[in-house]
């Protein structure tokens, strides 16, 4: 007897992992921290001027101020990858090494997220657009995050092609 709805089960998993993701990291705000201090120790690794303060990263680049902190945490980039392993462990039984790998692999693209949001911000200053400087945020998180989550889907989907083979 064949399912009526064989994709109904995924994909609900796929929007309640998401959601409950996204809902626990609203309530525990705290939660982030998990997030915040070791995307935080690559980025001061990297750029050597974080100081670690009241669950935030501080930056200061050539007199600029870079906040790390709840907003830039990447949760959101966790949730999704997140919901999307499950559903492809779902769906097409992926390795559970994939689900184990979620966290280390979003702390380093948030990490790419805030390293590329220096540069762009000090752009936007030397060009005296500074008006454009709130959107950085939201410009170089939307690249980073979609850009590392297609290839991500890719890499997931093309090793899933060669084991199958």
């Amino acid at each position: 007897m064949q399912q009526k709805y064989p994709l109904a089960l995924p994909l609900s998993a796929l929007l309640l992992t998401y959601f409950l993701l996204r809902l626990f990291f609203q309530q525990y705000v705290a939660a982030k921290s998990w997030f915040i201090f070791p995307s935080g120790m690559v980025v001061n690794w990297f750029n050597g001027t974080g100081i670690y303060i009241h669950s935030e990263w501080v930056f200061n680049v050539d007199g600029t101020r870079f906040v790390l902190g709840a907003p830039c945490s990447g949760t959101t980039f966790f949730s999704l990858l997140s919901a999307y392993v499950v559903y492809r462990l779902l769906t097409h039984k992926i390795s559970v090494s994939w689900l184990l790998l979620v966290y280390p692999i979003a702390i380093a693209v948030n990490s790419m997220r805030v390293l590329s949001s220096i540069p762009a911000h000090n752009a936007l200053v030397h060009l005296n657009l500074t008006s454009l400087s709130t959107n950085v945020h939201v410009i170089t998180g939307t690249v980073t995050f979609a850009t590392c989550f297609l290839l991500l889907a890719y890499l997931i989907e093309k090793t899933n092609a060669g084991a199958m083979q």
